[in-house]
């Protein structure tokens, strides 16, 4: 299984960090622009996960996480200039990213023997921050406060990954592929079909 969250990890810093890219290109910032949001978007929930956990920052202890995340930042920032980008890409890369970093934070909480609860939220910390910190530098309000059905997904996916793991049934490769599959799944069809939460309204507005 640890090898399978490893090659997820990737994924997951490439995909945010394009998500980043995408963002930025939205705002039309230039390439230093471009590859900060890449890197804070793919590194920021890990980050603050770990602070949080009092470990080390994975990508102080494995900087090619970051060289990663500055990779696909100059690729993408150059290959988005020549095509039209849409931006659904960006939610369905944002997607990704979400459903791979909620799987891996929360499997930390738990490797680490925190309680369900705190593992769900290292899992929510760690696919949500970094978009948060994307969204916020690029202007926009995060999509995790938005109407659109985001957090709900992640909080679906990590709970899901959560009891599977503690009823034993099935072997961790397993469990963990399903998450994922859960949330990507929760939010595609959340984007496909334009499905949303309630919004807060004050009085009859």
């Amino acid at each position: 299984m640890d090898q399978l969250l490893h090659w997820f990890d990737l994924i997951g810093i490439a995909v945010f960090a394009f998500s980043g890219v995408l963002a930025a290109g939205h705002k039309q910032m230039d390439l230093f622009g471009a590859v900060v949001l890449a890197c804070v978007t793919s590194t920021g929930g890990g980050t603050i996960r770990d602070i949080i956990l009092n470990i080390p920052v994975f990508w102080l202890q494995e900087p090619y996480y970051l060289w990663i995340a500055v990779i696909t930042g100059v690729v993408s920032f150059y290959l988005i200039r020549y095509l039209q980008v849409p931006m659904r890409l960006l939610m369905f890369a944002d997607a990704i990213g979400l459903a791979v970093f909620v799987v891996i934070g929360t499997q930390k909480g738990l490797e680490m023997g925190y309680s369900a609860t705190i593992a769900i939220v290292m899992g929510m910390m760690t696919g949500t921050f970094g978009g948060v910190i994307r969204d916020v530098l690029s202007g926009d309000i995060p999509l995790l406060l938005r109407r659109e059905i985001y957090a709900t997904a992640a909080l679906t996916g990590a709970a899901v990954l959560v009891a599977l793991d503690a009823s034993g049934i099935l072997p961790g490769d397993l469990v963990v592929a399903i998450a994922v599959l859960v949330i990507l799944s929760i939010r595609l069809a959340a984007l496909r079909w334009n499905l949303s939460a309630p919004t807060a309204r004050f009085g009859n507005h």
